[in-house]
């Protein structure tokens, strides 16, 4: 079965593939070549006994893509505020960009998703799935609360330290290339549902 070109750079599923994931954002010409450059590099490495050519290539070629990428987004500055209220009277949620879904619900997307998926704290764990591609989720598998403290949170709440905890919490996939939706849809709406329930701070879990 032929293989599709740009299947081949698709990111592992459980581990980061550093800065040449951005090879999908470049001409397939470009990505030929660059496949060709790495196949005569590894028989020469092989040949020779020594890799270290194809580590500088790859280096190099890691420069060089993640330089061509433009900043989707930017701000000089971001509002402050302040937290006023003692934590032990305080509504408090926590959330996260680490793809965290519950079983039934809609995947993410992986290969870019601004939408949010709802989740109870009480969501028993092996109800609990991860949709992302862009850092490795194996420390995620094992413990949730590595980027989404409901558990942490909980117990700061029976400990009385934390005053109440927002349940149902909020869930993103942090890889979104087009951030128009997360900015004008998305992140207004849960910042609305947030700001209506009464929360007074929110701790995000991010990757």
């Amino acid at each position: 079965m032929a293989i599709e070109k740009m299947d081949l750079i698709k990111n592992p599923e459980t581990a980061p593939f550093s800065k040449l994931k951005y090879l999908r954002r470049l001409p397939e010409d470009e990505v030929t070549e660059f496949f060709n450059r790495l196949f005569n590099l590894n028989v020469e490495a092989r040949e020779a006994g020594d890799w270290s050519l194809v580590d500088h290539f790859l280096e190099e070629q890691e420069d060089k893509i993640a330089a061509r990428v433009a900043i989707p987004m930017g701000f000089d500055d971001a509002p402050w505020s302040p937290f006023k209220k003692r934590l032990s009277e305080s509504k408090v949620a926590v959330m996260t960009t680490g793809g965290v879904y519950v079983e039934g619900q809609q995947p993410f997307d992986t290969d870019g998703d601004w939408s949010y998926r709802e989740i109870p704290l009480d969501t028993p764990l092996d109800q609990l799935r991860v949709a992302h591609t862009h850092y490795d989720t194996t420390g995620v598998a094992g413990d949730v609360d590595t980027v989404l403290a409901m558990h942490r949170l909980l117990e700061l709440e029976a400990e009385g330290i934390v005053g109440e905890a927002l349940t149902p919490t909020y869930s993103f996939m942090g890889y979104i290339p087009d951030p128009s939706g997360l900015i004008e849809v998305t992140g207004p709406e849960v910042a609305g549902r947030l700001k209506d329930d009464g929360v007074d701070g929110v701790v995000i879990g991010t990757t």
